[in-house]
């Protein structure tokens, strides 16, 4: 008993009362076959306090802090932050660029002009609502009319039962003249171009990518009129896929892809909502790009500005999702890539995410997916609408249950001028 209590206390830092549960232990059993392992114990609780008694009379000084001074770079490691610092500073400039406000009489900029379409003379104002299974479905109007797509969430979860009422609606200011249809996405086919970064800034997580991305097509891209199509991107831009339905040709072509070279991430982003646009369709689908980069790019021939009026021009939504590791390195601001993505998506109407670690991907892909796949369409006709090539704004708000929801969706457009002619989506 004597024994435990000397370690309780010893354990506790009262060496004092350690000692005495010793001293005790040995004077009510001195012939203990123990008694000389008890007097080790007795005699290093002792010395131990001894120590300590002596540490409070004469404490040793405080140690100066001695500045480490770093080791000087190499020529070459100096040469790469320069090229670094150059980069980031750059990528600013067109985050700057692409973020400032849109030219209010830009006449023919090209941007989100698709969004637009023309009056179609001769032709009935009757807006049809086909499903997903009617091949033959097309929209004829008769008026300018501006169709948007947007997905909301309610704290972070897609909602998917909103109805036109729970959606209002301001154009360059004003509510529309008329609401000319409004349906929800989640069934239509899926055309999905997936960009996913070759470069050698994601070497180190790039095996644990393509097993993420070859999952996240597998759980969103498995009807059998969705087609999906993988573009690698490093200095240059490498169609891996063209469009499938055939889940296993995209996982063979993300697993063939390696990490090699810089990033022409801009360029890739034009491409591939190009070739989205550029499909012929016989009925209405949804057009997605997917974007897994860690946002830096420093091979493209074309700005961040340019590749989102591409998207914006095409009717394409970028969803970016961040690969870099933000987390891990002990980033506390915004990384400049990230930055780049945010605004990437934002103004083209999708969503950005950012796990800030490699190991939270597979959750922010299925986050994507849920998002993806509960996207609403809504046509109207502005009020007070010229073709004057001015850019007028789109405010759209939604709440469900009295609770507002977060909305995805462009910003705006430009009025462009121009021959009126027929559209069909």
């Amino acid at each position: 008993m004597h024994l435990f209590a000397a370690a309780a206390f010893d354990a506790q830092g009262n060496l004092t009362e350690s000692a005495q549960q010793m001293e005790t232990l040995l004077q009510e059993d001195p012939l203990s076959p123990s008694a000389g392992q008890f007097r080790q114990i007795l005699e290093k609780i002792n010395t131990e306090q001894a120590r300590l008694e002596e540490a409070k009379l004469h404490p040793a000084p405080p140690m100066e802090d001695v500045p480490r001074t770093p080791p000087e770079p190499t020529p070459a490691e100096f040469a790469r932050r320069r090229q670094f610092a150059a980069q980031q500073q750059q990528e600013n400039g067109q985050i700057a660029e692409a973020e400032a406000a849109p030219d209010p009489t830009c006449i023919d900029c090209g941007a989100a002009s698709a969004m637009l379409r023309p009056k179609a003379p001769g032709t009935g104002s009757e807006f049809d609502k086909p499903s997903a299974n009617a091949p033959d479905a097309t929209l004829h109007i008769d008026v300018d009319e501006i169709s948007l797509f947007f997905a909301a969430t309610d704290r972070g979860r897609s909602v998917t039962d909103l109805a036109l009422d729970d959606v209002e609606i301001r154009d360059d200011g004003h509510p529309p003249t008329a609401i000319l249809g409004f349906r929800n996405e989640s069934q239509l086919p899926l055309r999905l171009g997936l960009v996913i970064d070759t470069s050698d800034s994601i070497a180190n997580r790039f095996s644990f990518e393509q097993a993420a991305a070859a999952r996240f097509l597998e759980q969103t891209a498995f009807r059998k009129d969705d087609l999906v199509f993988v573009v690698g991107v490093n200095n240059v831009v490498l169609l891996a896929q063209d469009f499938t339905s055939d889940q296993t040709a995209t996982a063979h072509a993300l697993h063939e892809l390696a990490p090699s070279g810089g990033t022409a991430l801009w360029d890739a982003v034009a491409f591939a909502a190009d070739k989205l646009a550029g499909t012929t369709e016989t009925q209405p689908v949804a057009r997605i790009l997917v974007v897994i980069s860690d946002g830096e790019d420093n091979s493209s021939s074309i700005s961040l500005k340019d590749a989102i009026a591409h998207a914006q021009h095409d009717e394409v939504a970028v969803y970016t999702v961040s690969t870099s590791d933000g987390a891990q390195a002990g980033q506390t601001d915004e990384l400049v890539g990230d930055h780049a993505l945010r605004t990437l998506s934002e103004l083209t109407g999708g969503a950005a995410f950012s796990p800030g670690a490699v190991r939270y991907l597979n959750r922010s892909l299925a986050e994507l997916q849920q998002a993806i796949r509960s996207r609403y369409l809504v046509f109207y006709e502005p009020a007070f609408f010229e073709r004057d090539g001015r850019y007028r704004t789109i405010d759209l708000a939604a709440q469900k249950n009295g609770r507002p929801l977060k909305i995805f969706a462009r910003k705006g457009y430009y009025a462009t001028t121009g021959t009126p002619g027929s559209s069909t989506p």
